[in-house]
């Protein structure tokens, strides 16, 4: 009976270290949740004490952009361009265009004039013309005259397009060796450019044959 006794007390006290050496693992072991949630907590920003600038709300869908206004000057600008009369702009150049053999000259086109462009145009030709009668084309910036886009005229109405708001194109017809002027089949290229730089056109390209 005592040694019983004896063996149940040993037993007793060999599982206390190791009751306590298994708390200790247990307790190294845990993760620290609560350090966690402070260090988050911590460096949560706090919405009644905060200084920033509050966040710009996007705009709706479907609002338009705000747009930077124009100056006066710009206002100014295209307000006296629009004003511009396509008629009072030819007078304003013809009188500088010498008569071509005696014969005055009248405006036929003028449907591509615009009093705002860098550059433009107008078409004349004598009075009382045929259809090989000499034409000048008469170039414009922002409706003000600059003068003719040659200095000689040309016979036959030219074709002139607009290649960008700065550029003309121009051909011009002219009949070939042997040919009557109803046909007229000859061709040149020519091109007319504003450049701002220089504040003058500048041309490129040729002239009809023979002149």
């Amino acid at each position: 009976m005592l040694r019983r006794s004896c063996v149940l007390m040993g037993a007793a006290l060999l599982c206390l270290p190791l009751a306590s050496c298994s708390g200790d693992a247990a307790q190294d072991n845990s993760p620290a949740f609560d350090t966690v949630r402070n260090s988050a907590t911590d460096n949560a920003p706090d919405d009644t004490e905060s200084t920033d600038d509050p966040v710009s709300e996007p705009p709706a869908a479907g609002a338009s952009p705000t747009l930077p206004a124009e100056s006066p000057a710009e206002e100014a600008d295209a307000e006296s361009c629009e004003s511009i009369d396509a008629h009072a702009a030819y007078e304003s150049g013809i009188g500088t265009i010498p008569p071509w053999k005696d014969n005055n000259w009248t405006l036929v086109d003028f449907s591509q004039f615009d009093p705002c462009a860098e550059l433009s145009w107008q078409i004349i030709t004598i009075e009382r013309g045929t259809a090989s009668s000499p034409y000048h084309i008469m170039l414009f910036h922002k409706g003000d005259y600059l003068g003719t886009a040659t200095a000689e005229p040309y016979g036959f109405f030219p074709t002139v397009e607009q290649v960008s708001g700065t550029e003309i194109a121009v051909t011009y017809h002219w009949p070939r060796e042997g040919e009557a002027n109803a046909e007229h089949t000859g061709t040149t290229e020519a091109g007319f450019r504003w450049d701002d730089a220089q504040q003058k056109v500048i041309m490129s390209g040729d002239v009809p044959p023979g002149s």
